[in-house]
């Protein structure tokens, strides 16, 4: 038996749970399919930080109102229910794999402007995915768990979604099934983008961990056996827990052999001495340059789809929130017999304020260093320079690591002269960066 809709959303992460609800508000009859049985069980790794409070992403200023319950987002005019608990950072630390650390923000100065001072906030993502299902619920959007997408087709009057033994009819279908999206496939968005490669990760909650600030985060790069790797903690909630991540772009990377190198072999040992790992999971996720018009054929993508990396739990709410409205209005002007705009409208606010605003070859940065400086021993020779604290940073579209060298460079160049040909290499676009990965690499 074929059902029917307004509006299809596929995919009920933070941007499909936005964007349906904001459909189904709207008063359209709005199913949401998702191939997990159980929607508010994460199964994949997410490091649950929301970046960055301390300036605008994706034009917004979010705010954990945690008076009542809610994640605000004020430039956009709405919020979204959480009522579980945050844990704030104050700082992040780089460090090179011999211990050479390079500081973003002192936690003790950032903690006296209170949640002003915050360069990282970390949620429980199960405890926000069950407040969005209540609230896409509450809309009368029907839920239609374990749903794997198969197919999607084009009709008459809109499309037509298959998967799981069920079919699915609606006017509109708006894909939030992740960076690595059969959507996108399927129709074909995927055939002009750049592929740089995958990011591979595995990620542990962990109690026990005993880090040299309580209030920062930190950023290890690393050199373990088959590639690079870069281990990331963030702290995490309840009190007394970390998220402790490894990530790499190299496909021979063993990532279990990279977690031993990280929590045995270097620096960082110590602090992993009384480590007890809770919870395991891993992510493979493509990486490719963005879609410029995600839209084709009455399917509209949102979230991490049409994106190089993920959004961030932020990024994916209020572009899942913009596409529900887009197509809301769309389905009104269809309604009216008027000339249909709302469409066109979201792809100039998808150019202007996401591809235009943000700048996707600084993100894919944040993976190069390891392959620009290509030992442990140039690394913290240049870490070992950059004594002086930054400011926090935090944004994954701008680093401002590069004017930090720059006042390095007059020592480099008479230290250690062979080094400033790789430096420069930064400067390269991220597709020559990593063209030898791009190579051995292959899409999931």
């Amino acid at each position: 038996m074929v059902k029917k809709y307004d509006v299809i959303v596929v995919g009920a992460g933070p941007a499909g749970f936005a964007a349906a609800r904001a459909a189904g508000e709207n008063g359209f009859n709005v199913a949401l399919l998702e191939r997990k049985g159980d929607l508010t069980v994460m199964d994949r790794a997410c490091a649950q930080t929301l970046d960055s409070p301390l300036e605008y992403l994706h034009l917004d200023l979010y705010r954990c109102n945690i008076r009542d319950k809610r994640l605000c987002f004020p430039a956009h005019g709405f919020s979204v229910k959480y009522d579980g608990p945050y844990k704030n950072s104050y700082s992040s630390w780089a460090y090179s794999p011999g211990g050479k650390k390079i500081q973003m923000g002192i936690s003790a100065e950032q903690k006296k402007k209170g949640n002003y001072g915050m360069t990282t906030t970390v949620l429980d993502k199960e405890i926000l995915l069950r407040c969005m299902l209540e609230e896409a619920e509450a809309s009368s959007v029907e839920v239609f768990p374990g749903v794997n997408v198969q197919k999607l087709t084009t009709t008459a009057d809109g499309v037509k979604v298959e998967g799981s033994g069920q079919t699915f009819e609606g006017t509109y279908c708006i894909a939030a099934d992740g960076l690595n999206s059969r959507i996108a496939e399927m129709l074909g968005f995927n055939k002009d983008r750049h592929y740089y490669g995958n990011l591979y990760g595995i990620l542990y909650y962990v109690s026990g961990l005993q880090v040299p600030d309580p209030d920062a985060s930190y950023h290890i790069f690393g050199f373990p056996k088959g590639g690079p790797a870069q281990l990331f903690i963030f702290l995490k909630p309840p009190e007394g827990e970390h998220i402790a991540a490894i990530v790499s772009m190299h496909p021979k990377c063993d990532l279990q052999q990279a977690w031993d190198y990280f929590t045995k072999e270097i620096f960082c040992a110590a602090w992993f001495k009384n480590a007890k790992k809770l919870r395991a999971f891993s992510a493979i996720c493509n990486n490719r340059s963005p879609i410029s018009n995600p839209y084709k054929d009455h399917v509209l993508l949102t979230g991490d789809v049409p994106a190089t990396q993920e959004m961030e739990i932020t990024g994916a709410i209020i572009w899942g929130w913009l596409a529900g409205h887009a197509v809301s209005v769309a389905l009104q002007e269809e309604n009216l017999g008027l000339e249909v705009t709302a469409i066109s409208r979201y792809l100039n606010r998808w150019q202007e304020e996401h591809l235009k605003y943000h700048n996707y070859d600084a993100m894919m940065k944040t993976w190069a260093f390891p392959y620009v400086l290509t030992s442990a021993e140039e690394m913290d020779y240049l870490f070992g320079l950059l004594k002086e604290p930054m400011p926090p940073m935090t944004n994954p579209y701008a680093s401002r690591l590069g004017k930090y060298i720059e006042k390095a460079m007059p020592v480099i160049q008479r230290e250690r002269p062979e080094l400033l040909p790789k430096l420069a290499r930064m400067a390269l676009p991220s597709t020559e960066i990593f063209a030898e990965i791009s190579k051995i690499s292959k899409p999931v």
